[in-house]
C-alpha cells in the first residue's frame, strides 16, 4: 500500500484495521476523534428491560449499541427472551452481535437505518421493537417504522463526545496523510471542529473514506469530499476500498 493512512475510531474499534493496513505496508497514524460513555439507566430504561418478553423484535443501528445495551442488561441480571428477533444496521453491527452468541434475523444490503426500516416494512409485519441507541443517533429508522404502523421504544445506553486531541496528534495530522478513514458523521464533525485550519487543510489534501452513506453526507456538509464507499463495513472492505484510493 505505502500509503500514511488516518484511523478517527475509538481505540477499542479499530485495531483490526490498523492491523490490517500495517500487514500491507501502510503506516498508521491512529487519532479517535471520538470516545463512548455508557449512560446511566433511568428508571424507565430499567423498565424496558425488565419488559423484554412484550418486544418482538430487537434493533441495533451500531456496534457500540450492541455493546452498551448488552452490558446495561447483564447489569441489571436480564437474559434475552428466545422469542426476541434481532435486527442490525451493517457487517460490523452483526459481527458485534453474533461475537455475543446472537443471531441476526434481519440486516439490509445497504448499511443504513433508513434501508434497515424499508427492510422490516417490507418484509414482516409491524411490531414492538425496542431500539438501543446513542444520545445524538439519527431518527431515520424510528421514523420510518413509527410510520409503517411499528411501536418503536427508543433505549438510550451511550453517548458520545469528541475526544481532546493533544498538541503532538495535531501536528502529526498537519505533516499530512494520503487518506482518511471516518467511521461515523459524529467522527468527521469532532476531528474538524478540534482542528486548527492547518490540520483541516491537511485532511482536504487527504483522501476521505466513510464507511457508510450517513457518514458520506456528514463530509460533504463540512465542505469535504468524500471517496467511494466500501463494499461493506468489515475490515476487509474498508482495505479493499483504501487499495483503491492508493497512487504510486
Amino acid at each position: 500500500m505505502g500509503q500514511r493512512i488516518l484511523i478517527t475510531r475509538p481505540r477499542d474499534q479499530g485495531e483490526g484495521l490498523r492491523r490490517a493496513i500495517l500487514a500491507l505496508g501502510g503506516d498508521v497514524l491512529w487519532i479517535p476523534a471520538i470516545e463512548t460513555a455508557p449512560c446511566p439507566l433511568s428508571d424507565g430504561n430499567r423498565s424496558l428491560l425488565q419488559e423484554l418478553g412484550t418486544f418482538a423484535w430487537l434493533a441495533f443501528a451500531s456496534a457500540n449499541a450492541v455493546r452498551y445495551f448488552l452490558a446495561a442488561a447483564e447489569g441489571e441480571g436480564v437474559k434475552l427472551p428466545a422469542h426476541l428477533r434481532v435486527a442490525a444496521v451493517g457487517t460490523g453491527t452483526a459481527k458485534a452481535l453474533e461475537a455475543k452468541g446472537l443471531t441476526v434475523h434481519a440486516r439490509p444490503e445497504r448499511a443504513t437505518g433508513a434501508a434497515l426500516a424499508e427492510y422490516l416494512v417490507s418484509s414482516h409485519r409491524p411490531a414492538r421493537l425496542l431500539l438501543p441507541r446513542g444520545e445524538s443517533a439519527r431518527e431515520e429508522l424510528t421514523e420510518q417504522l413509527a410510520a409503517a404502523g411499528w411501536d418503536v421504544v427508543p433505549l438510550v445506553c451511550y453517548r458520545t463526545r469528541p475526544a481532546p486531541l493533544r498538541p503532538d496528534q495535531i501536528f502529526a495530522i498537519e505533516q499530512g496523510v494520503h487518506a482518511s478513514v471516518f467511521a461515523s458523521p459524529s467522527a468527521v464533525r469532532a476531528l474538524w471542529e478540534n482542528l486548527p485550519e492547518t490540520g483541516r487543510e491537511a485532511i482536504r489534501r487527504s483522501r476521505c473514506l466513510p464507511i457508510g452513506p450517513t457518514t458520506a453526507e456528514a463530509l460533504l456538509e463540512t465542505g469535504l469530499k468524500p471517496a467511494a464507499l466500501p463494499q461493506d463495513h468489515s475490515v476487509e472492505g474498508i482495505v479493499a476500498a483504501l487499495e483503491k484510493l492508493a497512487v504510486p
